[in-house]
């Protein structure tokens, strides 16, 4: 599934700087490009945070809500982001939609090459560190009006130990938004990556992240499988870690 051209000890060099990298041509070609053609197939909901939880929901029956249930959402959601507290996105989980083994498609192939042993000691390598055997995984489609604020995914790096994004975006201006952005201890930005195709975006998950508003002129989707690298049970409903607007 990796791409056999991949410099691993330089990239760990690199990882070893700051905690988080970008691996450019990370797939072979031909399953990066299987990979993102099944994305647009995919059974996806969205996921949003109200204030008071985290609602799954189904595109289809959103779209035949009244207008007055689909401003209370945008209420909810808005005063949710406002504290740095909230997300919107498209998505499919795919650790808890295959418990039971994966598809044999384009996706589930590289899912379950994902949780090899291959793959993980590549990650392993990378990062040096050996603390995970698990991962957790989702395909991610955000469009105009998604973001995730800012946010810590597992501070004490208890179950989550690196956070990735698989970036299966072929085409995208940074002028649209959706960047990967991190931030100091201040909460001042400092680093951020432009959605992209073949890429691997890897960090600590000590790094405070998020992903800015996409633009509502943004032509495409944020195409992307994000999800963590884990110790033990990828199940485990640990959530998010907010911080508080600085």
């Amino acid at each position: 599934m990796l791409n056999p051209k991949l410099d691993i000890p330089a990239l760990a060099a690199e990882f070893a700087k700051t905690g988080r990298i970008r691996v450019k041509d990370v797939l072979e070609p031909a399953v990066a490009d299987a990979v993102a053609a099944e994305m647009a197939q995919l059974p996806m909901q969205v996921f949003c945070a109200t204030g008071s939880g985290v609602a799954v929901i189904d595109p289809q029956e959103m779209a035949g809500w009244d207008r007055a249930r689909q401003v209370e959402l945008q209420r909810a959601l808005a005063q949710a982001a406002s504290r740095a507290e909230g997300f919107a996105y498209m998505g499919y989980r795919m650790t808890e939609a295959w418990q039971a083994g994966a598809p044999d498609t384009a996706l589930g192939r590289f899912y379950s090459e994902l949780k090899s042993q291959q793959t993980l000691d590549v990650i392993r390598r990378i990062t040096g560190a050996s603390t995970f055997d698990n991962v957790f995984a989702q395909a991610t489609d955000y469009r105009p009006g998604h973001y995730l604020t800012r946010h810590l995914d597992d501070p004490k790096g208890e179950l989550r130990k690196f956070a990735f994004v698989w970036g299966l975006t072929r085409t995208w201006d940074p002028d649209w938004g959706g960047l990967l952005q991190f931030y100091n201890d201040q909460a001042e930005p400092t680093y951020s990556y432009s959605p992209g195709f073949n890429t691997l975006d890897l960090f600590d998950v000590r790094h405070v992240h998020s992903v800015t508003l996409v633009a509502p002129f943004a032509l495409n989707p944020r195409l992307a499988v994000s999800g963590w690298f884990v110790k033990g049970d990828p199940l485990n409903p640990m959530g998010y870690t907010h911080t508080k607007k600085g």
